[in-house]
């Protein structure tokens, strides 16, 4: 009935205690309820005894709460233990929004989502499992982001720096981290210390001052790396001009204003490089 996550004796004692006490109820009366013994009823209020399916399912249907709510308090209390249980402890401690993001991806609208519930009505195992790699992944970006945008502050030719060199900066470093944590399967927030020290080395020998490339495997990154070169912005809509108008594109005569139009699109762009993960990106260029 239970996976790796199991229920603890003293805590399920502690939850009947609070039923019992919150309907007012003697240990006699509320066996007399379930059909138990008062000292039957006693050792499970003092975690002697693992009440059975049966006498939490009657609890359930006296109390209105939930079984799992039984088993392992509520919902967010079950996904934290048992993300830490995987050893994911720092995780839920620092970043307790993931913790809420499986329960919402649970629960959708007013509804829960029967195809990840397991017999006590919580999300299975196997579902935490898969989007908790999902969302660790978006938390470790996150975090190398702002450990790469910490250390470029703490430069000494960090004042020499524009904005936008920080910003391509940090959406260069932090993407060719990230690559080379996915290709070495190392997502794993509990490796803070190593994150750092793998920024620190990234952010040291990067040329902040030589022109910044983009991967550009996907649609995203190229535009980035054409839009810093004002002869290629020009090389490319001249090749717009030409599949949509049939007329070529001429940069003279006031046709510096597009030039400068589509060159402000450059931070926009840096952004989504800085946001978007590589699978996404594989889904939106099939």
């Amino acid at each position: 009935m239970f996976g790796l996550l199991q229920p603890d004796k003293v805590k399920v004692g502690q939850r009947i205690k609070e039923i019992k006490e919150s309907m007012n109820l003697s240990f006699t009366e509320l066996g007399n309820r379930l059909g138990k013994k008062k000292p039957t009823i006693s050792s499970y209020v003092q975690g002697y005894a693992l009440a059975p399916e049966s006498v939490i399912n009657q609890l359930s249907s006296i109390s209105g709460k939930p079984v799992g709510w039984f088993y392992f308090g509520d919902i967010e209390e079950y996904i934290s233990d048992y993300l830490q249980l995987k050893g994911q402890n720092r995780i839920v401690q620092e970043h307790p929004k993931v913790v809420k993001a499986i329960k919402e991806e649970f629960y959708t609208g007013e509804f829960k989502n029967p195809a990840w519930e397991n017999e006590v009505g919580y999300p299975c195992e196997e579902f935490m499992d898969d989007y908790f790699y999902e969302l660790q992944q978006e938390v470790i970006k996150e975090e190398i982001q702002r450990m790469v945008r910490d250390q470029i502050k703490n430069l000494s030719i960090a004042d020499e720096l524009s904005k936008q060199k920080k910003d391509e900066a940090v959406a260069v470093i932090t993407s060719g981290i990230i690559e080379y944590m996915d290709v070495a399967g190392e997502f794993n927030y509990e490796k803070k210390y190593d994150m750092i020290n793998l920024v620190k080395q990234e952010v040291d020998k990067y040329d902040f001052f030589a022109d910044s490339n983009f991967e550009d495997r996907y649609l995203v990154g190229k535009l980035i790396n054409i839009l810093a070169d004002q002869q290629k912005t020009v090389e490319l809509i001249n090749r717009l001009s030409e599949e949509l108008t049939k007329k070529s594109f001429s940069g003279r005569f006031g046709g510096e204003e597009l030039i400068e139009a589509f060159e402000t699109l450059r931070p926009a762009l840096i952004q989504i490089y800085s946001k978007v993960r590589t699978d996404e990106l594989e889904d939106w260029f099939k």
